[in-house]
């Protein structure tokens, strides 16, 4: 096993440049009122903000939940939406990976579940389309699964993004990490019963790829057959788990700290075998 003491994170020292930042999880009770969620947000974002958080992570769909009969006009507010995320980007000089929204597709017949990244200035640094359709709660019969699997290249690190099923397919992840990301963001509505699934999975992508794994994941009960544990985490390149909000609202944060992650790819180089 390798010797990680040499490694041990300083919680005292915040003074990296670009190699320590801090890093949010938005957990809240996503309702299907949408006025509800952005007043849920808009606290939440003040004390992410305060903290002086650096990226703000949130949960998949995080406006609408799945609210299939108001998607059409989600889809339509979609800029109204992403201009409230860039101005609350800017107020607080963070970047958001802004759970998901549904967008329409251009031919009409369903929509992406997208995930937009929002700049510390305000701009709109980039998307993901969710690649796996979860065939539950009749996802499958709503959403047309996107095919790329874009690399993030922001000012503190290049990241990745994947949405709630996604992570049970590790060969995106893979591919993305072949072209540099150091941390990958995972927006989810992840329902009761399968916590430990949620946990190990994330605990696993990290582990394999040697990177930071932020999970976003709701709580709150929809009704008597689906409910959401939360459980957002915060997980290190070793696979531990440096912070996680349980069944909660809150804000979960934890630094991330690149020069953790680099030396540990040094002392155990599993990544040189890629190809």
């Amino acid at each position: 096993m390798v010797n990680l003491d040499g490694f041990k994170r300083n919680k005292k020292n915040t003074g990296y440049f670009m190699k320590r930042f801090l890093v949010s999880v938005l957990q809240y009770d996503v309702r299907s009122e949408s006025i509800q969620n952005f007043k849920t947000l808009e606290k939440l974002f003040a004390v992410a903000g305060g903290r002086k958080s650096k990226f703000v992570v949130l949960p998949e769909m995080f406006a609408s939940s799945f609210n299939y009969e108001e998607f059409e006009e989600f889809s339509k507010n979609s800029i109204e939406i992403i201009r409230f995320l860039q101005n609350i980007a800017t107020k607080y000089n963070f970047y958001i990976v802004a759970g998901s929204l549904p967008i329409k597709n251009n031919r009409g017949d369903g929509y992406f579940n997208r995930s937009y990244l929002i700049s510390s200035e305000g701009g709109v640094a980039g998307y993901y389309d969710k690649n796996h359709i979860f065939f539950q709660q009749n996802e499958d019969k709503h959403f047309c699964a996107g095919d790329k699997n874009p690399v993030f290249n922001t000012f503190f690190a290049p990241i990745g993004i994947q949405i709630c099923f996604d992570i049970r397919f590790p060969e995106n992840i893979r591919e993305m990490v072949k072209k540099g990301i150091q941390i990958l963001f995972v927006p989810a509505q992840f329902p009761s019963p399968r916590k430990e699934h949620w946990i190990n999975l994330l605990k696993s992508r990290a582990i394999e790829n040697q990177i930071y794994v932020v999970g976003a994941n709701r709580i709150g009960k929809v009704n008597d057959e689906l409910s959401y544990f939360g459980n957002s985490v915060i997980i290190d390149p070793y696979g531990d788990t440096l912070a996680n909000g349980y069944e909660k609202e809150g804000v979960i944060s934890e630094y991330i700290d690149l020069e953790f992650l680099e030396a540990y790819r040094k002392s155990f180089p599993v990544l040189k075998w890629l190809k």
